[in-house]
């Protein structure tokens, strides 16, 4: 394997700082450079390294659901083309247009997503979040843009030696929003001091569960005890489709499994969907991918 791809897979696999969306076009970027890299001499042979790049990737970091997501999405595009096609270059130009079109439909759904999250920040509102997401600060930055006047409580999240909401505070305070580092242990202590909780998502599973980095079960419980709102903001590449991701994969230490039960909402790129729905769309798609697949 072509080793700047490794480079870049080795980056991914040992990258405790970026959010789940981030790293995943990071995945996708990977593809496109073993693309580009490639020197197969034949279609069959390039599609075969490029599933080898896409298995290491969704390796490096399985509970991402994106990562999995776009790389089979990705691979589904270029094998249906490889059995049409026998010229190398040309194979090669129409799998980097496609990664590069993924890129840019992922971005957007981002993008969409934080417009809509945007909405349910209100003036004097405080937020309470945990871990680090790229999407929520960018949720919480663009609602600061249109000067909504509010401020941020963020769970220390520590895990081993980072605190992660450390990360969040030092993001949010380049634009000047207020923010309140706590303690995990005070988060039952503090909760009643917010309006609302927004965190971000690695994944949410077709069994009912949000991933995302601690103490994100701790800070759910807490709002559904105070009954303050607790919304998760993803696009929805996050959600794991049974049937299309078949590897089931062991959360990592640092991540928490949080019923859906406890969600009030979920805001993607199509909107706020409810939770009950979310299993609806999972189960859907998981049918339109299976007919793909016969």
């Amino acid at each position: 394997m072509n080793s700047k791809v490794l480079e870049e897979i080795t980056q991914l696999k040992n990258d405790d700082i970026h959010g789940a969306s981030w790293l995943s076009l990071h995945a996708v970027n990977t593809l496109i450079l073993a693309i580009s890299e490639s020197q197969a001499g034949t279609v069959a042979d390039l599609v075969q390294e490029i599933k080898e790049v896409a298995e290491k990737l969704t390796s490096a970091r399985p509970n991402i659901t994106p990562i999995t997501n776009y790389a089979n999405q990705f691979l589904h595009q270029i094998i249906t083309r490889s059995q049409n096609e026998n010229n190398v270059e040309a194979f090669k130009s129409f799998a980097e247009i496609k990664g590069k079109e993924l890129v840019k439909s992922a971005t957007k759904a981002v993008s969409k997503a934080v417009e809509y999250a945007c909405g349910i920040i209100g003036d004097l509102d405080t937020v309470i979040t945990c871990s680090y997401s790229s999407t929520v600060c960018h949720v919480l930055e663009m609602a600061r843009q249109r000067e909504t006047r509010f401020r941020v409580i963020a769970a220390e999240s520590k895990v081993n030696d980072k605190a992660y909401g450390e990360i969040t505070a030092k993001q949010l305070m380049k634009y000047e929003i207020p923010v309140e580092i706590v303690p995990d242990a005070k988060i039952n202590l503090r909760i009643s001091k917010a309006d609302k909780a927004l965190v971000g998502a690695d994944s949410i599973t077709a069994d009912g569960y949000l991933v995302n980095g601690k103490p994100t079960l701790q800070l759910a419980q807490a709002a559904k005890n105070k009954r303050i709102p607790f919304y998760v903001v993803c696009e929805s590449a996050k959600f794991t489709i049974r049937g299309y991701i078949t590897k089931s994969t062991e959360l990592e230490p640092s991540f928490d499994n949080t019923p859906l039960t406890l969600v009030t909402g979920i805001i993607t790129e199509k909107g706020t969907m409810q939770p009950g729905l979310v299993i609806a769309y999972i189960e859907e798609k998981a049918e339109e991918m299976a007919h793909l697949s016969a």
